[in-house]
């Protein structure tokens, strides 16, 4: 959705289709108004102004959520004079659904990326990276171990991804033999569902999908593959780790850090990179496979893949290269500080009430 302006117009990318947040907050007021009858039946005389001004508050955090869903944002344009159109690299950009796929196992654990880091910190950096390379693409971001899940949604928001990136660590709640249930292509069915939905969505759109992990190399579990066909126009199958692997740390005990062991014999947890694995997913996937070392450049494993530009009515506005900033964090901490300032009122009036019943009490 785009409102005409002037240099740095307001446009809005909801979370929901729009009439079902303008039905939602249509039932929200309305509640409140409910609310706010029953509550002036009870108010005596000299106390209306106040009880309406919290209601009011409380109502305009419950709005400013709303507003947030519908994920407001400033557009920094650099316009094309005329109707020409942008460079076929920009407007191509524009239009690419990233997916980004996470190996969390406790195998990203091992020390043995570069000068003692974990193979996770490799992989952090490698996704940022990824992230600068494609500006104005939209990101999702699949995890898995054993399983897979979504753990980014497909969205522009580049500006909330890479905090979550930045934390991101291996899977801490796990079981001593973790590394035998790991499955390296744990994520092909949710990746399927969810790079259909991406190509139906954004018409003209391509995938590109990056996965990054260690090709489970001590495991036991039967390794599945992807099947994923047409639904990949690029990427890259990244690879972090030494053959020879190491020990998986399980955390510090007395101030001492603690290994994986077998729970038969007692003996360290020792995991490789498991290169041919990663070989033969990136053959699946039709891709590249990379062993990726610190201090290499990630810009040799970004493929060339051209998407048709995002149809659009507006020829003006199709001819721009957007920067977009998101505002919806604005109106949540807004609403978040009146949502604390009623929490706050309603602790001093419930203290308040105690307090005179245990004076009047004989």
């Amino acid at each position: 959705m785009r409102r005409p302006g002037g240099a740095a117009p307001m446009t809005f990318e909801p979370v929901l289709p729009v009439w079902l947040l303008i039905t939602i907050g249509v039932v929200l007021i309305g509640i409140r108004m409910i609310a706010l009858y029953r509550v002036l039946v009870r108010t005596g005389p000299g106390r209306y102004r106040t009880v309406v001004l919290r209601w009011g508050g409380l109502t305009l955090a419950v709005l400013m959520l709303v507003v947030a869903a519908a994920r407001p944002g400033l557009e920094a344009a650099d316009t094309h004079q005329g109707t020409q159109p942008p460079s076929t690299a920009a407007a191509s950009a524009a239009n690419l659904n990233v997916f980004i796929v996470v190996d969390r196992s406790v195998d990203s654990r091992v020390e043995d990326f570069a000068d003692h880091k974990s193979r996770m910190a490799g992989i952090r950096d490698d996704v940022l990276a990824l992230i600068d390379q494609y500006p104005r693409a939209r990101f999702s971001v699949i995890e898995f171990a054993s399983k897979a899940a979504q753990l980014w949604p497909l969205s522009a928001d580049v500006w909330s991804l890479k905090p979550l990136i930045q934390g991101l660590s291996s899977y801490t709640e796990v079981p001593e033999d973790a590394m035998y249930r790991v499955d390296a292509g744990a994520a092909n069915d949710i990746l399927h569902q969810k790079l259909t939905q991406a190509r139906n969505q954004y018409q003209g759109s391509k995938n590109v999908l990056f996965y990054l992990g260690s090709g489970a190399g001590g495991s036991r579990a039967r390794q599945t593959g992807f099947t994923l066909g047409d639904l990949v126009a690029g990427g890259a199958v990244l690879g972090y780790g030494t053959p020879a692997g190491g020990p998986i740390p399980r955390g510090y005990i007395g101030g001492n850090l603690a290994y994986m062991a077998d729970q038969q014999s007692g003996a360290p947890l020792v995991n490789g990179l498991g290169e041919d694995t990663l070989k033969k997913l990136a053959g699946q996937l039709g891709v590249t496979y990379y062993h990726r070392e610190t201090g290499q450049s990630i810009s040799a494993v970004v493929p060339a893949v051209t998407a048709a530009p995002a149809p659009d009515a507006n020829p003006v506005v199709a001819s721009r290269t957007v920067e977009r900033t998101e505002l919806y964090w604005l109106f949540s901490a807004l609403a978040a500080v009146l949502v604390l300032i009623e929490i706050y009122l309603t602790i001093r009036d419930y203290r308040r009430t105690r307090m005179a019943r245990q004076d009047v009490r004989p």
